[in-house]
């Protein structure tokens, strides 16, 4: 199998749009040691899941998930409903309009990939093309 990165995106903390810490006032993801977290679940994505699980290790604790989602729009929903904060590639805040926000966390090292896999030997020329439209640029 080939593997190619298409998109490289970083995380972004979601809180609801009225949890009370500006976005401005934002200093580490340490402060959120004793918030319950919404994921996508483990069995869906398990880099993913192991991904905001180091986020949050690398601030100094585990967060004590109360949720599990496949879907990002459930996820805002619960957010926006006070039943967790979550953890997400900063691209998905595109296209809901929910009551949340989004903190961008720049600053760590973790980022979410989108890659593209196939078997080097296929032969189907809708495939060829398929990656040609994915790889160039």
């Amino acid at each position: 199998l080939e593997m190619k990165t298409v998109f490289t995106d970083t995380f972004s903390l979601v809180l609801p749009e009225r949890y009370p810490m500006l976005t401005r006032e934002f200093d580490g993801m340490n402060r959120f040691a004793n918030e319950d977290f919404i994921l996508f679940s483990q069995a869906y994505s398990p880099l993913y899941y192991d991904t905001i699980i180091s986020i949050c290790k690398d601030a100094g604790f585990a967060p004590k998930i109360s949720h599990k989602s496949v879907h990002a729009h459930t996820i805002f929903k619960l957010v926006e409903n006070h039943m967790g904060i979550a953890i997400v590639p900063t691209s998905l805040q595109n296209g809901f309009q929910m009551r949340v926000k989004f903190i961008e966390l720049k600053e760590i090292p973790q980022r979410a990939n989108l890659s593209v896999i196939w078997k080097k030997e296929h032969t189907n020329p809708v495939l060829k093309n398929c990656m040609e439209l994915l790889l160039e640029g």
